[in-house]
């Protein structure tokens, strides 16, 4: 289950779960933008507990020479030197402050993270989402995504690991869920399966409940 910041005790929240990962790997903690969007992913062990916040994921509209660009400018990747992102700008997408607690890595949440990206890229028609991420991040999206993951440019030095520039043609990601199932009022029926990446994406069509948005 996840939340969108839109109060001031969920932005706190967020930013005392993101604060304690730059603390913990000497990451460097960008600015709070205003026109950036941020999601809690949120955990609930019974009933009678509160929501915890185990993660955090952030996404900035794609605007390389503003000082709040997270992926673009000296010593970060170079976009901007890519045509179709400068074309198609106001429908890329710059993903940051991403973490999830290490007592629930490897237990399945980082699909809640998928969910979100696919609700987002829906929702703001997005084409591209950029990113510098981990080389370990970076194989579980090519898992996840196959050939819609793309590495563009050479690797960067970074505090704990190299960094890899990073696109997800998120796109053609929900072009591709359009075309291989229908959606009923209760569930998702495939149609077809056109080939190995693609079956990847049809498994992201069935994400169960527990990773939709709380409301």
């Amino acid at each position: 289950m996840y939340e969108k910041v839109k109060t001031k005790r969920q932005q706190e929240s967020f930013a005392k779960t993101w604060e304690y990962f730059c603390k913990q790997y000497g990451w460097y903690n960008d600015p709070y933008t205003k026109v950036g969007t941020r999601y809690n992913l949120l955990y609930k062990k019974n009933a009678f507990k509160k929501n915890e916040v185990i993660g955090t994921l952030e996404l900035i509209p794609y605007k390389p020479n503003t000082s709040y660009s997270t992926v673009d400018g000296p010593g970060r990747a170079a976009f901007n030197t890519y045509k179709e992102f400068r074309i198609n700008q106001n429908r890329v997408w710059e993903i940051d402050k991403l973490c999830i607690h290490t007592d629930f890595q490897r237990k399945g949440y980082f699909y809640v993270f998928i969910q979100i990206i696919l609700e987002h890229a829906k929702s703001n028609r997005s084409m591209y989402l950029l990113a510098l991420t981990e080389k370990k991040l970076f194989r579980m999206l090519k898992m996840q995504f196959g050939s819609f993951v793309e590495q563009k440019g050479n690797e960067l030095p970074g505090p704990t690991t190299a960094l890899v520039p990073t696109v997800i043609h998120i796109g053609k990601v929900n072009d591709v869920l359009k075309t291989i199932r229908t959606q009923s009022k209760n569930s998702f029926i495939v149609h077809s399966v056109y080939n190995q990446d693609t079956e990847k994406i049809v498994k992201l069509a069935l994400l169960p409940n527990m990773f939709k948005e709380r409301t």
